[in-house]
Order: C-alpha cells, then sequence, then structure tokens
C-alpha cells in the first residue's frame, strides 16, 4: 500500500511539471511577448525531483527493515508457540511423575518412620577368686531393635536380645554348660510407648531403658536391666525431673472365697512388690566444652520387706527335696513290715540367700530390711586440649536399714573417647557398696560377682579402630563380703570368707550398626 502510494505521489509530481511545460509553451505561441523559464526554475524542479527520489528510497529501505522484522516476529512467535506447546507437555509429564512419587511415598511412609539400631559383642571373660577355682569363658551379646514414630507426640520401641531370662545380662555362655552347640535364647528385652503429652513431658510405659539420669561409669546400677513400669521425664532448660514405679513382684490384692463368692480381707503379704522413685537435678552449661549434671532421687520398695528375693534362675523358687523310709511295727510275728516313703519339699534357703545378692535376708530367706534409698550424685565433662574428660560420682545411703551397713559411693573419672577411628579411652573407679546400702536386684552383676557387701577398684581400657569398631578392656579388683555376715547359711563352710579377694578381666570386642 505504502509503495502504491509513493508511486503515485510521483506520478503526480511528473504529470504537474509536465503539464507546467505545456502550458508554458502554448502561453510563449500565444503571446510571443512573454519569456521562456529560466535556467533557475529549471534548476529548482530538478533538486525537488531530487530530493523526492531520495525520500522515496528512504521510505523503501525502511519498508523492507519492517518486512523483515515482520518475518522475524513471526518466527518467534512459532517458536514461543512451540515451547509454550513442549512446556504444557512436560508440565503434564511432571505433574505425573510427582503424583506417582507420592503415591510410592505414602505407600512406603512406614519405613520412612522406623529407626533400626543394634550392636553385637564378643567377650572374653577370666574370673578369679580365693574360694573358688579360675573360671575361663567366651560369652556373645547381640542385640536389635527399633523405634517408630506413630504420630507427631507417640513412638513405640522394641528390642530383641540374646541371654536367658536374667535380668541383669543379655550375655550368652559359648558352650555353656549343658547346652553345647545348641541353639540359644533371644527374647524381648525392651518393648515400650513414648507419649509427648505436653512439651517438655514425656510418658513412657513398658519395659523400657532407665528412665532416670545415671552419672558416669557409676556400677551401683546395672546397665543391662530394662525395668517394667510406668514413667514419666520432664525437662525445662536446665531443670530436669525424672518418676517412676516399676513393677518388682505382681501378687493378688485378696483371697477369693469361691463358696461365698466375695473377696477377704487384703493383708500386705498380698500386696504386689513396686520400686518408685522420684529424681530432681539440673544440667548447667558453663562454657562451650563444659558441663555439670547434678541429680538427687529418692527410691522406696514398696511392701518389699519380708519378701524372699523377685528372681531365680529357671523362674522359680529353688527348692531341696528329702525322702524318708518308716517301717510299721509288727503286732505278731512273723510280719513283713509296711514301709512308708514320705518326700518332704522345701525351699532351699542357702540358694535364696544367694539370690538376694548380699542384702540381708531372715530366717526363711525373706528380705530383713525396707529399702528407702536417698541417692545423689554428678558428673563435670569437659576438654582439655581438644581430649574430652568427665569426672563422676555417686553417693546412696538406705535409711530402712538400721544396722550400719546401708552406704555405698563410688567416684572415678574418664580420659578421652573411644567413638572415632584411631581413638581412645582410659578410666578408673573406686566403689564400696555395703550390705544394705541398695537393692541387691539392681547392683551390677559384674562388679563384686553381682552382690552387694563389696568393694574394689575397676579399670577401664578402650580402643576405636575404626568407625563403630571398639576394643575394650575392664578389669575389678575387688573384695566380697566386707561385713562378714554375708551368706550366713555357709558361715560353717568353706564357701565363707571376709574380705575373699575377687578379680576379673574382660576383653570385650564390640561394634554398632
Amino acid at each position: 500500500m505504502k509503495n502504491m502510494k509513493i508511486s503515485l505521489a510521483i506520478a503526480l509530481a511528473l504529470a504537474s511539471a509536465t503539464a507546467g511545460t505545456a502550458m508554458a509553451a502554448t502561453k510563449a505561441e500565444a503571446a510571443p511577448v512573454v519569456a521562456m523559464a529560466s535556467q533557475d526554475e529549471i534548476n529548482a524542479v530538478r533538486a525537488q525531483l531530487q530530493a523526492l527520489a531520495e525520500r522515496l528510497q528512504k521510505l523503501e529501505q525502511s519498508n523492507q527493515d519492517l518486512a523483515h522484522e515482520n518475518a522475524a516476529l513471526k518466527a518467534q512467535g512459532d517458536k514461543l508457540a512451540t515451547v509454550q506447546a513442549d512446556g504444557e507437555k512436560s508440565r503434564d509429564s511432571q505433574s505425573d511423575a510427582i503424583a506417582k512419587t507420592a503415591a510410592k511415598a505414602a505407600s512406603s511412609d512406614w519405613a520412612t518412620r522406623i529407626k533400626w539400631n543394634g550392636d553385637f559383642r564378643f567377650r572374653d571373660e577370666r574370673i578369679s577368686r580365693d574360694l573358688r577355682t579360675d573360671q575361663v569363658r567366651d560369652r556373645l551379646r547381640a542385640r536389635v531393635g527399633f523405634t517408630a514414630k506413630v504420630n507427631d507426640t507417640m513412638s513405640v520401641g522394641a528390642r530383641l536380645a540374646t541371654g536367658a531370662d536374667d535380668p541383669r545380662s543379655t550375655n550368652q555362655t559359648m558352650g555353656a554348660a549343658d547346652t553345647g552347640m545348641g541353639r540359644r535364647t533371644i527374647a524381648f528385652d525392651q518393648y515400650y510407648l513414648n507419649w509427648k503429652a505436653l512439651d517438655g513431658l514425656n510418658v513412657i510405659g513398658g519395659r523400657m531403658p532407665y528412665p532416670y539420669w545415671r552419672s558416669g561409669q557409676s556400677l551401683i546400677n546395672d546397665g543391662d536391666i530394662n525395668p517394667e513400669g510406668l514413667a514419666f521425664n520432664y525437662q525445662h532448660g536446665m531443670f530436669f525431673a525424672n518418676a517412676y514405679s516399676f513393677w518388682m513382684s505382681e501378687r493378688a490384692a485378696a483371697n477369693f472365697n469361691p463358696t461365698t463368692g466375695v473377696a477377704s480381707s487384703i493383708g500386705t503379704d498380698k500386696q504386689g512388690t513396686l520400686y518408685s522413685g522420684l529424681q530432681l537435678g539440673l544440667k548447667w552449661a558453663i562454657d562451650a566444652d563444659t558441663t555439670l549434671t547434678a541429680a538427687a532421687m529418692y527410691t522406696d520398695l514398696g511392701a518389699g520387706k519380708g519378701r524372699i528375693p523377685y528372681w531365680f534362675s529357671g523362674g522359680s523358687i529353688p527348692t531341696t527335696t528329702t525322702t524318708t523310709a518308716v517301717a510299721s511295727a509288727c503286732a505278731v510275728l512273723p510280719c513283713t513290715p509296711t514301709v512308708t516313703v514320705t518326700n518332704t519339699t522345701v525351699n532351699d534357703i542357702n540358694k535364696i540367700i544367694v539370690a538376694a545378692n548380699g542384702n540381708s535376708t531372715d530366717s526363711a530367706g525373706g528380705l530383713l530390711y525396707d529399702f528407702h534409698v536417698m541417692q545423689v550424685n554428678f558428673e563435670l565433662a569437659s576438654k582439655i586440649q581438644g581430649l574430652p574428660v568427665s569426672l563422676w560420682g555417686d553417693f546412696a545411703k538406705n535409711s530402712g536399714a538400721h544396722n550400719g551397713l546401708n552406704k555405698a559411693y563410688t567416684a572415678g573419672f574418664m580420659i578421652g573417647k573411644a567413638s572415632n577411628p584411631n581413638t581412645w579411652e582410659i578410666g578408673y573407679a573406686y566403689e564400696k557398696l555395703q550390705k544394705d546400702a541398695y537393692f541387691g536386684a539392681f547392683v551390677d552383676s559384674d562388679f563384686g560377682a553381682g552382690a552387694t557387701d563389696t568393694k574394689g577398684s575397676i579399670f577401664r581400657l578402650g580402643y576405636a579402630p575404626a568407625k563403630n569398631w571398639t576394643i575394650n578392656a575392664t578389669y575389678f579388683m575387688n573384695k566380697l563380703n566386707n561385713s562378714g555376715l554375708s551368706n550366713v547359711a555357709l558361715q560353717s563352710s568353706s564357701l565363707h570368707m571376709q574380705d575373699e579377694n575377687y578379680k576379673r578381666l574382660q576383653i570385650d570386642i564390640g561394634v554398632k550398626y
């Protein structure tokens, strides 16, 4: 359209110029008196034509440029349309992929909520004491467990472990007497529910790890025990509190009379035995490397006095059976006397006393005293030249015992920590555990042959050759029966000695996974 307008304008200009020239000629013929056009006028017309031609050339060039731009814009528009179409297809594909991934994630969500853990330990152990022959044995321990998140406030935990039914040990002795190459026992070691009831407050029920804080390497409590019951843990800032109640033995609340259909009166001998306590403590961060933790705890063994121990190997109270034969007298001779055989089964008092783990017992093997224990402990953890160092102490007193043998204390230190590859640790502790200072069912099973009325030293050395792999050595130098009152029923035998020497060496190879 623009080209046609330009061509029309040129044609009109030329026609105008031609017409002007013709009119001038006609006038000249008609009136000779008029002069012909001057040279300046001709030059002016030519200049106008030249300017008009140049303008036309510029317009043509601009028109060509616009045509190129239109072509480029069209190509770009086509390309954008293609990209948009590809993008829509890609978004559709991504949406499908996301939907499929979400479906897979939803179907496998249970796996992401479970955390597994476990360990394995091989132990070479040598025990030497005055009144028995030396014992050499190899032992295995294997544990595997998990914690599963139920929701944002609740989780469950469970763990399987080797060992028999001993609550203080998960060790399995290789080649144990009368078992040979038989398969080893494995059972539930933990099973509990953890509920975050409030911010900072957790409620735990079931068979659980110790729900209270223990200091350093203290052996007043055995580390393998997982008590059964209910516990509450609370923490706010540097303050923490723990309360718990463990079932030691459940008993019927009353005798039931099937004839009358009613229960008789409840007696204390029918009450279940509970081990309950409350702990209050502070954890103070002194600086970036130093932390001081201290706590006080009160524990009570309810309905425990007069009860026989709460665990026996094999699950039943040990007994002994005696057989007597009585021949009847003959009224008239000759005759054949009748022989009456009587089997009498009674509790084995010696084995029951041993099962009390050093605590004083009465003539029937029941606990002689109550246990109302006040316990205070602390631990100072810091670093020296980048090396972890800890110092700790633990003291307990049982106000339920009135024989003067009611105190326990232990203190020690640890330098280094065998955790990362080529790291090491070394430690020492001294412990004295009087006869009725602590409930024997909870004391460590390695120190002092697993009984109270003991004292002595513990030396520790550890090295980590690789990640999650440690080699440890622990040496016990203890003395048993410090009071001379332990195993009263055995005092007349050769198995009784005051301050009997007891030595125990353990070499452990352990891995975690």
